[in-house]
């Protein structure tokens, strides 16, 4: 549809249907050097502390790395089920870990869970040699997917987020966020009830480790994701959380939140805490309009009879603030209508001012078929408009 301005041109019709009171953003106090709280599916970021900084990101690290494994999964170059031999550069890697020895056979899938529950370096750095043929090709892989995502403030030198000579691995909490966001959106249902376990344990190994994300036992309803910790990184923590609809119009949304350079395991569990809570009972995903509501009618020519209802043809969903998430609403019809009308076909947009000055488009359209003005209608319309010429012609010449 063209953009065209009825108040320069005389064209469109405007109604201005609705203003709401503005939304001012509550404060938020956390201690991590940077953070970001965004809702999932429409990436909106709702708050955020130095999101662009760049810092290590440690061992989420390993979130691309899964991203890389799980993409050769879904193609069909490996499977889950394929045993791995362990090579001594994967098993001499230090801090947490599943405890591999050179040589040990073991599934891709142990190496996995492994790598996200108890933050195995040594299943991450046996993951990326196996997928990509050798650490060093992995990691270039790494690099070209950041880049793919948009990731503009990351650079990856090992799967696993091990300090490293030089700068090591580097991100920023944006990024985090991104990368967290595409996991979730593609592997969510492989994903998630692994990063919800609360241990990970391997009979045959005798091996069994907790969670490294305490978050899991402060808020129930988190699922995920990944904790990350180096003397350089801090205690980081990208977390997700679905909040389930509790209000009348209302529907379920999900929120993550990623924390980064907090001091301590307990002051990145407070911040994210704060954060989701923050999210969850202040914002909302609202029904605005419903699919085949009326939003507003329209009459040809002033007349009763010739009434169609604007509708929107889908449900329309709004994730914002539970107060005033929309400051204004306007309808722009189209210029030149004429009958006949088709029902469903486009005769304007309903344009959403939100909280935060974006706009929201929603397309309007014909809720009945109009045929052709009858004839004695446009009779009459005509005589209206003769009548209306006489009396300005008379008035012109009588004075």
């Amino acid at each position: 549809m063209k953009k065209i301005y009825i108040l320069l041109i005389g064209i469109l019709l405007v109604f201005v249907m609705n203003v709401f009171p503005a939304f001012a953003q509550e404060e938020v106090s956390i201690q991590s050097r940077a953070a970001i709280l965004m809702e999932f599916d429409s990436g909106k970021v709702i708050w955020s502390k130095n999101p662009d900084m760049k810092t290590p990101p440690a061992s989420i690290t390993k979130l691309m790395t899964y991203h890389l494994v799980m993409d050769a999964v879904e193609v069909g170059k490996i499977s889950l089920e394929d045993r791995v031999i362990i090579s001594e550069k994967a098993a001499a890697e230090k801090g947490t870990s599943y405890n591999l020895k050179a040589g040990d056979i073991v599934s891709l899938e142990k190496l996995i869970d492994a790598m996200l529950i108890v933050s195995g370096n040594d299943a991450a750095y046996a993951i990326a040699e196996y997928v990509g043929g050798s650490a060093e090709y992995f990691i270039d892989q790494m690099n070209v997917e950041a880049k793919r995502l948009g990731m503009e403030g990351t650079t990856f030198v090992n799967p696993n987020g091990m300090p490293a000579e030089g700068t090591g691995n580097i991100t920023t909490a944006r990024d985090i966020g991104i990368l967290s966001r595409y996991l979730i959106d593609r592997y969510g249902e492989d994903l998630l009830p692994v990063t919800r376990r609360g241990s990970f344990e391997d009979a045959e190994r005798s091996f069994k480790k907790d969670n490294t994300n305490r978050l899991l036992n402060v808020l129930p309803r988190v699922d995920g994701l990944k904790t990350g910790f180096t003397n350089a990184a801090g205690y980081c923590l990208s977390s997700t959380l679905k909040v389930e609809s509790q209000e009348v119009g209302t529907s379920d949304f999900r929120l993550i939140a990623v924390v980064l350079g907090a001091q301590s395991d307990q002051q990145r569990v407070a911040d994210s805490k704060k954060l989701l809570e923050y999210g969850a009972s202040t914002y909302s995903r609202q029904g605005i309009i419903k699919a085949g509501e009326i939003v507003q009618k329209y009459h040809f020519w002033d007349i009763e009879s010739l009434e169609i209802g604007l509708t929107a043809e889908e449900d329309v969903l709004l994730f914002g603030p539970k107060a005033g998430a929309v400051k204004q609403q306007e309808i722009f019809m189209l210029p030149e209508l004429g009958l006949p009308i088709a029902e469903g076909q486009k005769l304007g947009e309903l344009i959403l001012t939100l909280y935060d000055d974006s706009k929201m488009y929603v397309e309007l359209v014909s809720d009945r078929d109009l045929k052709r003005v009858p004839l004695r209608l446009r009779m009459l319309k005509w005589w209206w408009g003769f009548s209306g010429f006489m009396v300005t012609l008379v008035e012109y010449f009588t004075g």
